[in-house]
């Protein structure tokens, strides 16, 4: 039996055109391209280091793929409350739900308005 992986990924472009980007590591992959479709038109929230979409998603029960790394500066998480959002890993708090991690062009900055997508690679 052929199995074709796919390869998932999260774009961030902030208001300068600057990009964030990360491969997410979550079983239910579809699940969270379909939490991005939705919130990708909306505008996004902002609180000092991370940057967050009123996603409003149960928080899944099997435990993350990921363990937050010191030398992984920021992450797409969904929230205690279910939003989706990049945060810090300073900001980061125990019962955030790690999907990927993300890493930042220079000059990125989490202000003003950031678009958020999903991109697939087989």
């Amino acid at each position: 039996m052929l199995h074709i992986i796919l390869f998932f990924s999260v774009k961030i472009v902030d208001e300068n055109g600057k990009i964030m980007k990360g491969e997410v590591q979550y079983d239910k992959m579809e699940t969270v391209a379909n939490d991005i479709q939705a919130v990708k038109s909306m505008p996004n929230k902002r609180c000092n280091r991370y940057i967050y979409w009123d996603a409003t998603r149960p928080l899944p029960s099997k435990p993350s793929k990921l363990i937050k790394k010191d030398t992984i500066q920021w992450y797409l998480v969904y929230e205690l409350d279910g939003d989706l959002a990049v945060m810090h890993h300073d900001e980061l708090r125990d019962k955030d739900y790690l999907l990927a991690e993300m890493v930042a062009e220079d000059g990125f900055e989490i202000s003003g308005s950031c678009k958020i997508e999903f991109l697939r690679s087989p």
